[in-house]
């Protein structure tokens, strides 16, 4: 529009202030706050999904508690032999106690003969027996032997014996000196031998 002095002057809508730079700025502010309010919403459903919640619990210990193990003992009583002199074919007895003085059922094996310390020709021709009876006068030199052998020759073996805790038994131990037994250990000795009996939890 020109005026009366020819000079060009501004119409009303051509000196309106621009706007279209703070409109703009507010949309974009306004869609980053939007932004930001999905992704807060996005990271508190992933946090509620995956998190862990503490639930109550308690624990105690048992008192004190101990234990022992048992044993597998017993005793045997001293075995006196009859001192009547040997001869071949002749046989002697004696009696012996065996008690189970530990915690547990026991099967009695003899486990070895000890020889004499002094070997002879008479200890290397005796043979040791044994049979259990039912008390001390049972045992004879006429029971029949459930297991023998030499010094030489005395394998493990069973004697037919099981004692409860507590229980006594009695073995009768037969020494004989075989008929064809040398001429040899006549006037000859078997000093300190043995008899060696294991008792074995049942």
């Amino acid at each position: 529009m020109k005026t009366a002095r020819g000079r060009h002057s501004a119409s009303r809508a051509e000196r309106r202030p621009h706007r279209a730079g703070p409109t703009l700025r507010l949309r974009a502010r306004a869609l980053v706050l939007a932004a930001a309010s999905t992704l807060l919403a996005v990271v508190l459903a992933t946090t509620a999904a995956g998190g862990t919640y503490a639930l109550l619990n308690s624990s105690a210990a048992t008192p004190s508690a101990t234990v022992s193990s048992g044993t597998a003992t017993m005793m045997v009583s001293a075995l006196t032999l009859p001192a009547a002199p040997l001869y071949p074919g002749l046989v002697i007895a004696a009696a012996v106690t065996v008690t189970n003085t530990g915690d547990v059922p026991l099967t009695v094996t003899r486990s070895s003969l000890i020889a004499p310390t002094a070997a002879s020709t008479l200890s290397n021709s005796l043979t040791i027996g044994l049979a259990v009876v039912a008390n001390t006068a049972g045992c004879t030199s006429a029971v029949a032997p459930s297991s023998k052998g030499t010094f030489a020759n005395a394998p493990s073996t069973a004697v037919g014996l099981t004692l409860a805790k507590a229980q006594s038994g009695t073995v009768c131990v037969l020494v004989a000196l075989p008929v064809d037994a040398p001429s040899l250990s006549q006037s000859s000795s078997a000093a300190n031998f043995a008899v060696v009996l294991t008792g074995v939890q049942a």
